[in-house]
């Protein structure tokens, strides 16, 4: 068996054999999910910390993290006198679930095997404009973890010379370790997508049938999610919330375990503090639930996620803050508190400190209205005096309900009679992210205020599951008057939901754009076979060069809006960038200053050029006391030279 699928089996088993040690009552396709959902979040931790101690992600840690993971998996079996076979012991898959499950299967492969890295006869890469646009950085991170030859912690950041790595990067080094298991870098990307969406959808249709208790209801609320919001080029109309699978599952592949962690968290606490308890539960001494497992494996998961996915764990950490002081006020049980927060903070502290040394002044500021014309138009009305103020309140009031109206559509009227036909336990449990969709219409979370759109993302899930409730609730009312009238009503408030969700599925597929060609692929394998793992690499800024992208080797400094939106000191990244134009201007000196290694000059170096008006001087790079011109072809019309620095 191929290491990267013992890995992932043995994650799997290691989630199983936690999921019997809790007393939540699985479905046994749920059970499934959460067992690999919870496996990897732990077992990615696992091999993480072992290549930190080593030095080096090698295949020894990728085995002896196996051996770590299969002994704690057989001493959790035995610790609940569980096997692998009572997975299938208590109810069945039933064919409506299994149905829909296979479906979202079969859409999330199509998703991934067409949008992601699809090659085409000549071996050039094809994808989706949101992956074209993000997955270079993510291949950038995943390379540069397989092929250096050192492991440090924090790791360095490929895109910006002697610069720590405090973006979350445990799923592309989940990646690195499946790519040394075996697996070529397109299927170390799609395996875990594909995982991890499956996960999250199967977790989310689960949850919402917890809520609601209705499976209908989480099929649809699941179809909404998938096809809500807009298309792209509408920002000028004001509209800015876009389909969540072209803005986040897809392109950003670090939210897809961070959601699916997000849901199986969600799923813990739902038991945890909405099950009423029961004699069966208690210990006869104390009365104590057994619910306390639950509690510190969510608050264990939620610690987990700062190096995962960031938005997910200010989300979880909030909503298990405001759930928990909710049933604490009704139970005055303050051992909900520790179980939930002692793991919570014990793991997730580390991080944010380290994290935090990453933060520039430009994040969690107050921003109203989170698009820019929002704000901008909210904090030019008059503020002066109280009167005034109020007026400014009420036009703010106005202006985001315009806003949202126009941007939510249907489901922010859905929202209001699912939430009032939903049960009491539903509604709590909805509230904590209806409060977050207000604080990130105020708080800008990172630069670039779309990025709140990470913590939007959660909301619009839970309103999705209340909107599916409502359109079956107006169904059924008006089945008792006209039954054709009432499946009119339904199709009609399903497309109200879905139709430019739809339309943005058709337009990201007819419009796909070459990531790399077959010839820059060949350019990258060069540098690897023919440059040692840490040689520093002059290079143009475009975001898919295939050198940083392809080979693992450092940049002196990547894509400008990277490293703006991710919080870098902008005055420090224009000062980078004025070296790099003098450097290609013939200044030598500022090569000596950055430690190059070596200067490539081709296609995308001459429209770095372009972009920032100067011209390179190539007669400098001629000087061979100075530079080696170690190699020279013309690819595809285009002429490739990448020189070796002399050092004196």
């Amino acid at each position: 068996m191929p290491l990267w699928i013992l890995f992932i089996v043995v994650s799997f088993f290691l989630g199983l054999s936690i999921s019997f040690l809790l007393d939540y009552n699985f479905h046994e396709i749920e059970r499934a999910f959460f067992s690999f959902v919870v496996g990897h979040a732990i077992s990615i931790w696992i091999i993480f910390l072992l290549a930190c101690l080593n030095g080096s992600l090698s295949i020894g840690v990728i085995l002896l993290c196996i051996v770590i993971c299969a002994l704690a998996s057989l001493i959790f079996f035995r610790t609940k006198r569980k096997s692998f076979f009572e997975f299938f012991s208590k109810e069945r898959f039933d064919k409506y679930t299994l149905s829909f499950l296979i479906f979202i299967l079969l859409y999330l492969l199509v998703m991934n095997l067409y949008g992601v890295f699809r090659p085409d006869e000549s071996g050039n890469l094809y994808a989706f404009h949101t992956v074209w646009a993000d997955y270079p950085f993510h291949t950038s991170v995943i390379t540069s973890f397989v092929y250096s030859a050192d492991f440090t912690f924090p790791p360095g950041y490929p895109q910006f010379l002697q610069t720590e790595m405090h973006y979350p990067f445990l799923l592309d080094f989940y990646s690195a370790v499946l790519m040394k298991g075996g697996l070529d870098l397109r299927g170390s990307i799609i395996i875990p997508n594909i995982i991890f969406q499956l996960s999250f959808f199967g977790l989310f249709f689960f949850l919402a049938y917890r809520l609601t208790g209705l499976k209908k209801v989480g099929i649809l609320a699941t179809f909404i999610f998938i096809f809500a919001g807009f298309p792209p080029g509408l920002q000028s109309s004001g509209i800015h919330f876009l389909n969540p699978m072209y803005a986040v599952i897809m392109p950003q592949r670090t939210a897809s375990l961070g959601m699916a962690i997000s849901f199986a968290i969600y799923i813990l606490l739902f038991h945890a503090l909405f099950t009423e308890d029961n004699e069966k539960e208690k210990k006869p001494a104390s009365g104590q639930t057994h619910t306390h497992r639950e509690l510190i494996l969510a608050g264990a998961l939620i610690g987990l996620l700062p190096y995962i996915h960031a938005h997910s764990f200010m989300v979880t950490a909030f909503v298990s803050l405001f759930l928990s002081s909710f049933a604490f006020i009704r139970k005055r049980d303050l051992k909900i508190f520790i179980f939930l927060f002692a793991p919570l903070i014990l793991l997730s502290l580390p991080q944010i400190l380290s994290i935090r040394t990453g933060v520039s002044e430009d994040f969690f500021v107050f921003f109203p209205g989170w698009a820019e014309e929002n704000r901008n138009m909210i904090m030019g009305f008059d503020w002066s005096s109280i009167a005034a103020s109020f007026s400014s309140v009420t036009k703010t009031i106005l202006l985001l309900q315009i806003f949202w109206a126009l941007n939510a559509g249907a489901l922010i009227i859905l929202l209001s009679f699912g939430f009032l036909k939903a049960n009491s336990e539903a509604r709590i449990f909805y509230l904590p992210f209806l409060f977050l969709f207000f604080i990130a219409n105020v708080v800008k979370f990172q630069p670039w205020y779309f990025d709140n759109y990470k913590i939007f993302i959660h909301w619009l899930s839970l309103t999705a599951v209340l909107a599916s409730l409502a359109i079956f609730w107006i169904n059924d009312f008006g089945k008792r008057s006209d039954k054709s009238l009432a499946t009119l009503s339904l199709a009609t408030l399903v497309i109200a939901c879905t139709l430019f969700g739809l339309v943005t599925h058709v337009a990201m597929v007819r419009n796909d754009y070459m990531v790399w060609s077959g010839e820059e692929i060949k350019i990258a394998e060069w540098v690897r076979e023919n440059t040692a793992p840490d040689s520093v690499f002059l290079t143009g800024s475009a975001h898919n060069h295939p050198i940083p992208s392809l080979s693992g080797r450092q940049r002196v400094m990547g894509y400008e809006g990277w490293l703006w939106s991710q919080g870098f000191n902008w005055s420090k990244v224009m000062e980078v960038k004025r070296d790099e134009i003098a450097i290609y201007k013939g200044n030598y000196s500022l090569i000596k200053k950055y430690g190059v290694d070596y200067v490539c000059v081709g296609p995308y170096e001459e429209a770095f050029a372009m972009d920032n008006h100067f011209d390179i001087n190539y007669s400098a790079f001629d000087d061979k006391t100075r530079f080696y011109l170690k190699y020279d072809e013309m690819l595809g019309g285009e002429r490739w030279r990448i020189y070796e620095v002399i050092y004196k």
